[in-house]
């Protein structure tokens, strides 16, 4: 559904985020250290959006990440015999909405964003967000800091431990080297290389980084890496680790 883009001929937007605040619900500018990268959606079209707290339903302002609601008359008025979940996506309706905003029927797309600049960013999916220590965390973030140095396929996951959630990485490597010494002497390297990546990048302790070989990541037929599953797997000692 076409809802934001860009005029004609002008490149994408891309700016950069302090991810502290950002992991607390606020798009502050960031500098070189501590920052991450988002690309802009362009400025709102074919559709109405606003961002929302999904538990308030209350209009976010300007700069505060939420949930992104969209109205109009290209949008879908639900799915194909199923009430429930169309009741549920596209049934949303405002709190106390501002001037010249509907309170409803709204889409909930299940994207968190927030306006900058009058651009949208989406930071990633509500129901992929990792939840550790009390803050919130973008898989797909941590999932690109680990691939800039493994150029492999990762899995961030969030695993619950008694009253919190902690983190834990999946990573497919190689396991190479010329002893078994040696490639295990290059599974640490790469263990410590990454977890003081993460911690530096986004300010988080990797409770477990768990090294297996190519292809044990579970993926969609979309080719998505399928988290739950990987939480399920994690807890049933499931994964064949390199590192052991």
């Amino acid at each position: 559904m076409y809802a934001t883009s860009n005029t004609p001929g002008r490149p994408p937007t891309t700016a950069r985020f302090d991810y502290e605040r950002l992991s607390s619900g606020h798009a502050q500018p960031g500098g070189d250290d501590g920052g991450v990268d988002l690309v802009g959606c362009g400025v709102p079209r074919a559709a109405t959006v606003r961002i929302v707290d999904p538990e308030t339903r209350v209009e976010n302002p300007v700069g505060k990440v939420g949930e992104v609601w969209l109205h109009g008359d290209n949008v879908a008025a639900g799915y194909w015999r199923n009430p429930q979940a169309s009741e549920d996506a596209f049934g949303g309706k405002l709190i106390d909405p501002s001037p010249g905003t509907p309170e409803g029927p709204w889409l909930r797309t299940g994207d968190l964003g927030f306006f900058f600049g009058g651009e949208l960013f989406i930071v990633g999916r509500i129901k992929d967000l990792l939840i550790v220590y009390g803050r919130n965390h973008s898989p797909d973030d941590i999932e690109a800091t680990v691939q800039e140095i493994t150029r492999g396929r990762c899995a961030a996951i969030a695993v619950p431990e008694k009253r919190t959630e902690k983190l834990v990485v999946i990573v497919e490597v190689e396991k190479r080297g010329d002893s078994h010494e040696d490639a295990m002497a290059k599974l640490d390297a790469i263990k410590g290389a990454l977890t003081s990546a993460i911690s530096t990048t986004h300010g988080i302790s990797v409770a477990d980084l768990v090294p297996v070989e190519p292809g044990s990541i579970p993926l969609t037929t979309s080719g998505k890496v399928r988290r739950a599953t990987c939480v399920e797997r994690y807890r049933d000692n499931e994964f064949k680790r390199l590192d052991v």
